[in-house]
């Protein structure tokens, strides 16, 4: 490869090196965008959304003709109506979510120019978009993902109508609240409420505080909500008699609003998954890969700054970032339910830190950084590599072959360039990308194969198997639903005697024999393999021991 092809100021590549940077990364979002849903929860929001788009009640939310009370609609109406436009599929059910997400990445670039050099926030908005955490996210997706992009838009919004005063921002910011709330619940307005009001408490700046416009601000999310609320109210508080998630009569209002959210900490909420303060302190150490190990410096000096300053900050800095991060970390790790993207949505303000803390360092730091970091990176080709030998080994050989061209290239890049900043950074950014390019092409279209509830629903889809040709016995995923594009109805062991000849039943292991034992008339014509994509052991993962990890499902026919 030339040198002035990638490392000479003159070459193209290096004169337009973070454009091609964020194309990379776009890329990946892409890709990660055509695979297959996963269960649980990604693909029962599918679900929903899909149920929603057949029978438009985008107001009273429905699973399976069921009442839905869990999470709020925002991702149902935007993918609903994405599958209006586009016809029910896994594109179409990631892309409105994704544009919000490229709001964010957007949002926390103009965030941090607002504090920072132009320099720093290009590498803030770098640094969130190429962590785990949102190529997570943009293949799984959940509602956080509106969440995140939402959250540091109404953040950079405020903080924009703080700084200028002008209605526009305050109308813009309060809009972002509503939507972070129908994305999440009340999560969406208190981390921008802790992160601003953090700010401006240290600050002491009352003026900015007990402003009557913060009143406004407030009527307009309520506004932004009362599609959803009237939804709520009109589904559950007028219905007492309705018995949902195990609690009579909720009402839907306090649910949302009280129940889903702060009853996690304070108990009224019977979500509880024995999680630790601490579980988030090691989450994060894969999410915010591969940038934690500057991150966790990053936030060290910026708590020891504050200290130093005896909490009396400078006018001209923003503690927005660290109010943001610390304070809404700490209130969700006292939440008794805990899950590891919950904590996504801060991770634009880490970003930023981050960002901040690496131009502050001098050169000759930086250069000793960047030698020892580059080695660290190394680990994610490691696993490049352990996944092409003992996990899927390619049949196809272009993705190891581009594999090894992006890994080449952050090597060129390293040896090459002289600037000690940029030797650090853009072999990190290559690696993310090089990592997620194999995970994105190769692993989990790999491990998505073993989804056999997926793979059923698509061959009844392509079958094109009636409503009445085609149940579910046992056994049920939400992913079978979303393939064969209609709710399958469930058949019990009494009528499977009943049913017409030429009927497909779908079923697992224990379901089939559930068949043999009471000598039903019917015969296995397809056998899928299984395994969860959401929890990898090891005796699946290596390809020797994976016959052991790996149950069967069957469509059995009506003979």
């Amino acid at each position: 490869m030339n040198k002035n092809i990638f490392t000479s100021s003159s070459g193209l590549a290096y004169k337009y090196r973070y454009p091609l940077l964020f194309a990379g990364l776009l890329i990946i979002y892409f890709l990660n965008m055509l695979l297959d849903v996963m269960e649980l929860d990604a693909a029962q929001y599918a679900n929903i959304s899909m149920e929603m788009s057949y029978n438009k009640s985008f107001l009273e939310v429905y699973y399976r003709g069921n009442d839905y009370l869990d999470k709020p609609p925002l991702l149902f109406w935007l993918s609903s109506l994405s599958f209006i436009l586009f016809g029910v599929g896994n594109f179409a059910y990631k892309l409105p979510s994704v544009i919000i997400l490229l709001l964010g990445v957007y949002s926390t670039y103009r965030f941090a120019q607002m504090w920072y050099s132009k320099d720093i926030a290009r590498l803030a908005a770098l640094i969130f978009a190429s962590t785990q955490a949102v190529f997570l996210i943009t293949n799984d997706v959940r509602t956080d993902i509106n969440l995140v992009g939402l959250v540091i838009f109404s953040t950079w919004q405020i903080s924009l109508y703080i700084k200028d005063n002008k209605w526009r921002n305050l109308i813009l910011g309060a809009i972002g609240t509503g939507g972070a709330m129908l994305a999440k619940g009340p999560i969406g307005i208190v981390i921008p409420a802790l992160a601003i009001g953090g700010d401006l408490l240290l600050k002491r700046n009352w003026k900015d505080i007990f402003k009557y416009q913060w009143l406004v601000f407030l009527g307009i999310v309520g506004i932004v909500l009362l599609p959803m609320s009237y939804g709520l109210f009109v589904q559950f508080d007028l219905h007492p008699e309705k018995f949902v998630y195990e609690m009579q009569g909720p009402s839907g209002l306090k649910f949302f609003y009280w129940t889903q959210s702060f009853g996690r900490i304070t108990g009224d909420s019977y979500w509880e998954n024995d999680t630790s303060f601490f579980f988030f302190f090691h989450t994060i150490l894969w999410d915010m890969q591969p940038w934690v190990l500057l991150f966790i410096p990053a936030l060290i000096v910026g708590i020891i700054n504050i200290v130093k300053d005896k909490f009396k900050p400078s006018e001209n800095k923003e503690y927005i970032s660290l109010a943001g991060f610390i304070l809404v970390f700490l209130a969700l790790s006292k939440s008794n339910f805990k899950l590891p993207h919950y904590v996504f949505p801060i991770f634009p303000f880490a970003a930023i830190l981050t960002a901040s803390f690496i131009y502050s360092l001098k050169n000759k730091i930086i250069s000793k950084i960047s030698k020892w970091y580059m080695g660290f990176l190394q680990l994610f080709w490691v696993m490049v590599l352990m996944l092409f030998i003992f996990v899927f080994p390619p049949v196809n050989p272009i993705v190891p072959i581009l594999a090894i061209i992006i890994f080449l290239l952050s090597w060129i890049v390293f040896i090459k360039l002289k600037s000690g900043f940029e030797k650090l950074v853009i072999p990190i950014l290559l690696t993310a990308i090089g990592f997620n390019f194999v995970l994105s092409t190769h692993f989990y279209p790999n491990l998505l194969g073993y989804q056999a509830s997926a793979q059923a629903g698509k061959l009844v889809y392509e079958k094109g198997i009636p409503e009445d040709g085609f149940y579910t016995y046992f056994k049920h995923e939400n992913v079978l639903d979303f393939y064969a594009k209609r709710t399958i109805e469930v058949v019990h062991i009494h009528e499977l005697e009943w049913l017409p000849s030429g009927t497909w039943v779908f079923t697992d292991d224990y379901g089939y024999e559930t068949f043999i034992n009471n000598d039903f008339s019917y015969e296995p014509i397809h056998t899928f393999q299984y395994y969860g994509p959401t929890i990898l052991r090891m005796n699946f993962l290596n390809k020797k021991t994976r016959e052991s990890a790996i149950k069967h499902y069957f469509i059995l026919e009506r003979i």
